[in-house]
């Protein structure tokens, strides 16, 4: 099988970052002979991390469909995908009842016709910051509900607890791993990571520590992009944390897909026999 689009965005992910690490390396450089260059690239750099974040979760979102698409067809996709879909294409005016009406209406004409869907529908219709809300509003388009809830038990919440040569030692082993997982589709993963809840209540929920992240990460951008904080109050290190945090993030999200995608495959390993079993049988 040709290779799927989740497996190019993972080979890529590190590759993405490269831009920030030449300017992070150029601010460090100019940091004692320079402080004024210093400065302006650490707020450019402020700025383009959410931009990458923003990119990255419009792509992940994007090759998802692209692999659902070259695999199944309408009917056989989750009826949560189906009911997404097909609410894109009513008016915004509508009443909820006449809503819900008019999308079983129109899913079981998508059935009949039995055709591919677009990413379009999946997406937002204009820009937003990766805000929390955002990230998790087109998660549950995909079926997939409480997504910083499901993070918050996962290893992925250890970013919060370490320092950055473990993040940067970790992130090289979780994108090779999930360059192997997302080899083929459906995704093949060995072990379960997390538990993604499938409740739907919208009730106000205690904020995770990644959505406070999140909260702190896009209100820094908007006082840098929007010219209500002029000064520079980021050194280079603790840049390179934060865009390690945001990789770990990315890595997250795509394993999260990977496991509601995919397929659990268990990897037989045969019971060792010591030595001293092996004498005394002989």
């Amino acid at each position: 099988m040709s290779q799927n689009y989740l497996n190019l965005l993972v080979n890529e992910l590190e590759s993405r970052w490269d831009e920030i690490t030449i300017l992070l390396k150029a601010a460090e450089e100019h940091k004692d002979t320079n402080v004024a260059l210093h400065d302006a690239i650490c707020r450019s750099v402020t700025v383009l991390m959410v931009a990458n974040l923003e990119g990255f979760y419009k792509d992940l979102i994007r090759n998802t469909v692209d692999d659902l698409n070259d695999n199944y067809r309408f009917n056989e996709l989750s009826e949560a995908i189906q009911r997404h879909y097909c609410s894109k294409f009513l008016d915004s005016q509508s009443t909820d009842r006449a809503k819900n009406a008019l999308t079983n209406i129109l899913m079981e004409e998508f059935k009949i016709l039995n055709s591919n869907i677009n990413s379009k529908p999946f997406l937002y219709a204009k820009n937003n910051n990766p805000k929390p809300q955002i990230i998790e509003s087109l998660f549950e388009n995909l079926g997939i509900n409480n997504v910083f809830k499901a993070l918050k038990v996962s290893r992925y919440e250890l970013v919060f607890s370490e320092g950055n040569s473990y993040l940067e030692d970790k992130i090289s082993e979780y994108v090779q791993e999930l360059q192997g997982y997302s080899s083929n589709f459906p995704y093949q993963y060995t072990r379960k990571f997390f538990n993604i809840l499938t409740n739907t209540s919208k009730q106000r929920k205690e904020r995770t520590l990644w959505e406070e992240f999140l909260d702190q990460l896009n209100k820094r951008r908007h006082e840098v992009a929007h010219g209500n904080d002029l000064r520079n109050i980021d050194s280079v290190e603790n840049l390179t944390f934060q865009k390690n945090k945001i990789i770990f993030l990315q890595l997250a999200l795509i394993h999260i897909i990977i496991e509601e995608f995919g397929t659990y495959t268990a990897i037989y390993h045969p019971r060792s026999i010591s030595l001293v079993n092996i004498l005394v049988l002989n």
